[in-house]
């Protein structure tokens, strides 16, 4: 069997947790205090926000944990692994809602202020992204359950 898309694949994974860590480590710190400095009103929301987008990002990391381990199955044996999909499915649909809870509003808002409508259509796709990976799995998972 030929292992350059699997390589592929494994490349991507680990390209995209390192985009998270660096977003994480980087980029959500900065978002929260500009939250407390641009829209004092919404200082209260600053932590929450951030704790909420946090907990998004571990979700994304176990996704990608996951998929590393269906990888991994369809190497060894050559098949897909239902448990594996179904964690890739309820962590795709967590971190949708944990993004459209947290993210979102102050997109919205910083939408607003900028008079920036492109803004929230780039938030609301990525916020659909990962409903569309969780659709997937569930296709995925319902054809190895079979």
């Amino acid at each position: 069997m030929n292992k350059i898309p699997s390589i592929i694949l494994r490349i991507i994974i680990i390209l995209s947790a390192g985009v998270d860590v660096i977003v994480s480590v980087f980029a959500l710190p900065t978002f929260g205090t500009a939250i407390a400095k641009n829209f004092p009103e919404y200082s209260f929301m600053q932590y929450p926000i951030i704790i909420g987008l946090y907990a998004a990002a571990i979700c994304f990391f176990y996704a990608l944990f996951q998929f590393w381990f269906l990888l991994n199955g369809i190497d060894r044996d050559g098949m897909l692994l239902a448990k594996r999909l179904k964690a890739i499915r309820f962590s795709a649909i967590v971190f949708s809602v944990l993004y459209a809870l947290c993210a979102m509003p102050i997109i919205f808002l910083a939408a607003d202020a900028d008079d920036a409508p492109g803004l929230i259509l780039f938030g609301m796709y990525l916020d659909l992204f990962p409903i569309g990976a969780a659709a997937v799995a569930a296709v995925l998972e319902r054809g190895c359950s079979k």
